[in-house]
């Protein structure tokens, strides 16, 4: 809107109606100089400045009517006219409708008092710079009171920074018709630098041509613009060293994606010149370089974060140029905002992990690669550890089949020393298979119920001979409270009190080793248990005390020699508690004496079991047993027939699974003891078929740990299992134990 002096209740009336408004000077060619917002929305501002001799009338012929029609654009508007009330008045108004007629014009008294209460500085110049007028805060811009004087423009000119760059505009701006606009600095005379917007307007007054201009100081204004920009390039410094790309997605309620914001390392993620990327806003720009197995789980990912208006992130591809078919993986990452106009805006960052994949990929490879080798490593152990049970339980039998000949006394010292040798041999293949298996992870610990004072009971027994042997007392020591039976791995559990009491052994010289377990407390369906395993024997001295539960450590390599093992019997312990949720103390003393000491939690099985028992007519029954041996090994067949026998027990062999199943066709056997691996039917095979035809008990006998072929042992539904090389009191143990629940079940 073009202003000239018009009172604020005028102008409040007259911009604001509804009607349009016009105001033609009075002095021809009578030059259009103001109009409303009616005007300029319906006419347009562009016929400011236009006269009305210009647009083909002659205002003299209307000067005594109402009406004035105007056309513009081939519409015709009629517009009433009111004429200056006096003579001071040297305007015209015309407006359209009703509304507006009879509210007067504004005299020359009203419009220079409106110009001098003016809030910005205003001067009205003559053509050659004299002032006409000036208003108070005009004076005051340029250092002059009230009462002073502003004569001519020339007298502040030196106050503008560029002096020359100012008087080439002024001159334009009194040469020329339109509206100049201008910013310039200046320094106050109290020497405050002030930035400056200068407008100007030729103005007709009584056919005399005037220059307003008014001065607005846009200090504050051209302040926060340079905050602004310097804040803007402070970002964009930043985001220029942030490795990878930042940028704003913009979603619109019509769900139209472009980019808001792309910062220059958007560019080097995505493989695009410095022009491209001005260009790159369009979304299917980006998503035209995504590998096209990726795409769609870009496309899902992104629709769920909108929905759910949850943060985003996604790994992708994308060409690095579109005419390659090279691609480099990126990640993206962005947290969403819906906006009050519904649309919705992501602020996220895209960085190149190409490096990062390839290092994976790598790495995956080696994994691999150090996964097969600990699987050949794995089959290399259990094909050694089979090889070397078989010529064991060879040995292990015929020792202990000479033993129970009643050897004279010095053989039978000579036959203990092999059977110990024996023991121990078959103690660190065990450890080192065991160990393997703890470093690969596949070592699971099993949850059956089992009785613990008697499962306590039968270690202690089982370690009795070893005691005596060794010059030792073994004592065990059990609290009140564990005649129950819970749930737990007790293999791995006898496996840890076994290496505990062992080491105890054999450390201890004629002393004492003590086992005491104590129910520490049982509440909500668990029980908490404490073992103990002390002597009196060489102790450790406080500097070996964490390195003994090291693999394959010892306190002295001298001991390997002395005492024998892998060095792996207290590292297997302590990895086997960690896995049951236990944890291995230990106090030591040297020449004192050791004390190991750990804590289990067990879960109470609903069903408890009876303490295991033997009737007292069942050792009568023993010479009547008659058992089905399947054995395609000689010297396994041989020694285990000895066994067999001294037991009073009758046998018949087969050597592999076929005429196994005949056998049990054609005789009824108490117990069948079943190798695993036999030629043209094995073990398991054999026992799956004679599960179907008869409910004879039948044993598991092979060289292979339990663990690699516990699934086919559970499936096959063994009753039983002895490991080579066979300990004839366990497999004695387990022959009764299975015909026992089998009589019972009867």
């Amino acid at each position: 809107m073009q202003e000239r002096g018009i009172n604020s209740t005028f102008k409040k009336l007259i911009y604001e109606s509804s009607e349009m408004v016009f105001l033609a000077d009075d002095t021809f060619p009578y030059p259009i100089f103001y109009s409303n917002k009616a005007f300029e929305d319906q006419i347009g501002e562009k016929l400011i400045d236009r006269s009305l001799v210009g647009l083909g009338m002659d205002i003299s012929s209307f000067i005594f009517k109402e009406a004035l029609e105007l056309s513009h654009n081939g519409n015709k508007y009629d517009f009433h006219i009111e004429l200056p009330q006096d003579s001071s008045t040297n305007y015209f108004l015309f407006y359209k409708g009703e509304k507006v007629r009879d509210q007067g014009l504004p005299t020359k008294e009203e419009f220079q008092k409106f110009l001098l209460e003016f809030p910005d500085p205003q001067l009205v110049l003559k053509p050659d710079g004299e002032v006409f007028l000036s208003n108070i805060e005009a004076l005051s811009l340029f250092g002059y009171s009230e009462d002073k004087k502003l004569h001519h423009l020339s007298e502040v000119e030196g106050l503008f920074d560029d002096s020359l760059q100012w008087k080439n505009w002024l001159s334009n701006a009194v040469s020329e018709h339109t509206i100049h606009r201008f910013s310039t600095n200046l320094t106050d005379p109290h020497g405050s630098q002030l930035n400056l917007e200068v407008a100007s307007k030729q103005l007709s007054v009584a056919g005399v041509q005037y220059v307003l201009l008014s001065f607005k100081n846009i200090s504050e204004k051209v302040i926060l613009e340079k905050n602004l920009e310097d804040s803007s390039n402070f970002l964009m410094n930043l985001t220029e060293q942030v490795p990878g790309g930042l940028y704003q997605l913009v979603m619109d309620s019509q769900g139209k994606l472009n980019f808001s914001f792309l910062s220059k390392g958007i560019a080097q993620v995505l493989g695009l010149k410095p022009e491209e990327l001005d260009n790159f806003t369009d979304i299917s720009l980006a998503i035209s370089r995504v590998h096209p197995v990726d795409l769609p789980q870009v496309i899902m990912s992104s629709i769920a974060s909108a929905r759910k208006v949850e943060p985003w992130q996604c790994q992708f591809r994308v060409k690095s140029d579109p005419k390659s078919e090279d691609y480099r993986w990126i990640l993206g990452a962005a947290r969403p905002q819906a906006l009050e106009n519904g649309d919705m805006v992501w602020y996220g960052y895209l960085t190149d992990i190409s490096n990062q994949k390839e290092f994976e990929a790598t790495l995956d490879e080696s994994r691999k690669a150090a996964e097969k080798a600990n699987q050949i490593k794995s089959d290399f152990l259990s094909m050694i550890s089979h090889e070397l049970r078989t010529p064991l339980n060879a040995i292990s039998g015929s020792t202990y089949s000479l033993i129970h000949d009643h050897p004279q006394v010095h053989q039978k010292s000579e036959l203990d020393t092999i059977n110990f040798a024996v023991d121990n041999l078959i103690i660190m293949i065990n450890d080192l298979l065991d160990f393997q298996k703890i470093e690969a992870g596949k070592l699971t610990i099993e949850n059956a119920p089992f009785h613990l004072s008697s499962f306590i009971n039968q270690i202690i027994k089982g370690l009795t001979f070893h005691a005596r042997d060794s010059k030792n007392k073994l004592e065990v020591k059990l609290s009140e409270g564990l005649d129950i039976t819970v749930s737990g791995d007790k293999t791995r559990l006898s496996q840890i009190l076994n290496n505990l009491i062992t080491n105890a052994l054999k450390f201890t010289n004629e002393g004492e080793v003590k086992v005491t377990v104590n129910l520490i407390n049982r509440s909500n369906g668990k029980a908490k248990v404490y073992f103990e395993v002390s002597d009196n024997g060489i102790g450790i001295a406080p500097e070996h005390q964490d390195k003994i539960f090291n693999d394959f450590d010892q306190v002295r390599p001298t001991f390997s020699t002395k005492y024998g093992g892998t060095g792996l019997g207290l590292s297997i312990t302590r990895k086997l508690l960690n896995l049951m949720g236990g944890e291995i103390g230990l106090d030591s003393v040297v020449n004192e004496g050791s004390k190991f000491y750990f804590e289990l939690e067990f879960e109470i099985a609903e069903i408890q079991l009876e303490r295991p028992t033997l009737p007292n007519t069942y050792a009568n029954q023993n010479s009547t047993l008659h058992l089905l041996m399947a054995e395609d090994n000689d010297v396994n067949a041989l020694v285990l027939g000895k066994i067999i026998s001294k037991w009073g027990f009758t046998y018949e062999r087969v050597i592999n699974g076929v005429e196994a199943v005949n056998a049990v066709n054609q005789t009824n056997f108490d117990c069948i003891l079943m190798d695993i691996q036999m030629p043209e039917m094995d073990g398991f095979d054999a026992t799956l078929a004679i599960k179907k035809i008869s409910e004879t008990p039948v044993i598991a006998l092979t060289a292979a740990a339990k663990l690699e072929i516990k699934d086919r042992i559970e499936e096959c539904d063994f009753d039983g299992f002895v490991a080579k090389p066979i300990d004839a009191s366990e497999l004695q143990k387990i022959i009764q134990e299975v015909i026992l629940e089998r009589n019972q079940s009867a």
